[in-house]
């Protein structure tokens, strides 16, 4: 590490030092410093090439021509794999990097700080003469740094240096190095691309994409990992089953559970729901309106239609969810449940919505929101079964006289595919009368295509086939 300049005057103690490095050193050795994505907020701009940046990030590249001390930033040195891990900074060392990439402009009036700067407005770090922009890659800065602290110990510097900045409970839960809190974490945010600049995160799911600074498919604010605590709700909602709440008090305890404990349940159900819900989303145009309550309880509803065996129409299911609550709280329907103690009580569903918590209101609530859905839209019902056994597929290939059924090429039972006739995905039930045993290449090309569909392109397919 002989790039950091140890400053000996002062001491912090023997788990703390202070350093220097210059702007350059800081930005350059991106497989040496790395994000510490756990304790980090999200970074909230959307960088890219001859842009703007946001208002922030210039006045940081005018503090950069000025010449202007910047706070330090903390770090944590762990030796065994000489990586150095960024505590707090994050927002600081991304814009250092975007504007020696060309990625922010100087603002377009810099007459008030004097002729000296004026020139400079509007300009990128590349336009700038060379002498000014060796002043820039010179510019030293501070880094305290913490060395081979214990997680604990820095989920509670964290605490610390952040108490003069609101956190928000999810800041605090997802802090929490553990399994869980990592996987609920890399949902939203995602896991650093391989080979990234920055260690940069790439959601899997398009629903958690964000451009120019918020998120493009939801109404959600980027900024208290207030879309993390929807998705760890959503988690939650598996994990506690019928006593699912919606509050703080059962998350802490979730992630609580989580650092205890290190384990991850329900992982693949909870990923194959929210397959379904990223589709529903990024399908509608309205983003704005998915957000609060309803963007809360859409996932508990997809995985109810799914649950209950039923195929999702995911290009109309949010249009239609959110008609319902629409026409719902226009008609101030009053929807009655039992309270936890036992006692009847009767809400109108505009404030039921807003004030549900526990699953006595909820299930009364998502019952009333189903009625008004069906009326609406109507869900494809799906055999749960997906796959023909040997037995059914030997007896249809002996009705197909031992030959795929599309192309009519002679097709032996270790080769043969058992193939829906109305595709599953499509409400195609798995059985006798809806399979046809086809060769791998015809269910390939085949693939989830409507039958009568298909059946257009079928005579063509024997008439090669015959030609061969």
């Amino acid at each position: 590490m002989n790039f950091l300049q140890k400053i000996k005057d002062i001491d912090f103690g023997p788990n703390w030092d202070l350093y220097q490095t210059s702007l350059t050193e800081l930005v350059k050795r991106q497989r040496t410093f790395q994000i510490n994505h756990a304790r980090q907020r999200k970074y909230l701009y959307t960088d890219k090439a001859g842009g703007l940046g946001h208002e922030w990030q210039r006045k940081v590249f005018v503090s950069l021509i000025m010449g202007v001390p910047f706070p330090n930033f903390e770090i944590h040195i762990d030796t065994k794999t000489n990586i150095i891990w960024i505590e707090d900074g994050q927002q600081r060392y991304k814009t250092f990097y975007a504007i020696i990439s060309d990625m922010v402009k100087l603002p377009s009036d810099l007459l008030k700080l004097g002729d000296e700067y004026s020139q400079y407005s509007g300009m990128c770090f590349s336009e700038l003469p060379m002498k000014l922009q060796d002043k820039i890659y010179n510019q030293q800065i501070l880094l305290l740094s913490g060395n081979n602290l214990t997680q604990e110990e820095l989920h509670k510097r964290f605490l610390l240096i952040n108490n003069g900045t609101p956190l928000s409970q999810q800041d605090k839960r997802s802090a929490q190095i553990s399994a869980g809190a990592a996987y609920i974490q890399g949902i939203v945010d995602g896991i650093p691309e391989k080979g990234s600049k920055l260690n940069e995160l790439s959601p899997k799911l398009k629903m958690f994409k964000m451009q120019e600074s918020k998120f493009s498919y939801v109404n959600v604010s980027p900024r208290g990992r207030a879309l993390e605590e929807v998705v760890a709700h959503w988690y939650n909602m598996l994990h506690q089953g019928d006593g699912w709440q919606i509050n703080q008090t059962q998350l802490n305890k979730l992630y609580n559970k989580f650092f205890e404990e290190g384990t991850i349940k329900h992982e693949n159900y909870f990923n194959k729901i929210l397959s379904q819900v990223d589709k529903c989303v990024c399908n509608y145009t309205q983003p704005s309106e998915i957000k609060g309550r309803p963007l809360l309880l859409l996932f508990y509803m997809v995985k109810h239609y799914m649950d209950s065996g039923y195929k999702i129409n995911t290009a109309s299911f949010v249009k239609n969810y959110l008609n319902a609550i629409s026409e719902l709280k226009t008609k101030n329907k009053i929807i009655t449940y039992t309270k936890l103690n036992g006692n009847d009580d009767s809400l109108d569903f505009g404030r039921l919505l807003r004030i549900s918590q526990g699953m006595d209101q909820i299930g009364p609530l998502t019952d009333v929101i189903l009625g008004e859905i069906s009326k609406i839209q109507k869900p494809i019902i799906v055999d749960s079964r997906r796959t023909f056994s040997r037995d059914e597929k030997i007896s249809k290939l002996m009705e197909q006289d031992s030959s795929c059924g599309y192309c009519g090429i002679d097709l032996q039972i270790e080769n043969a595919i058992g193939d829906h006739m109305i595709p599953h995905s499509h409400g195609g039930e798995t059985s006798m009368d809806n399979l046809v045993v086809s060769c791998n290449k015809c269910n390939s090309m085949k693939s989830s295509l409507p039958y009568d569909l298909w059946e257009t392109l079928i005579p063509s397919l024997k008439d090669r086939n015959k030609n061969n």
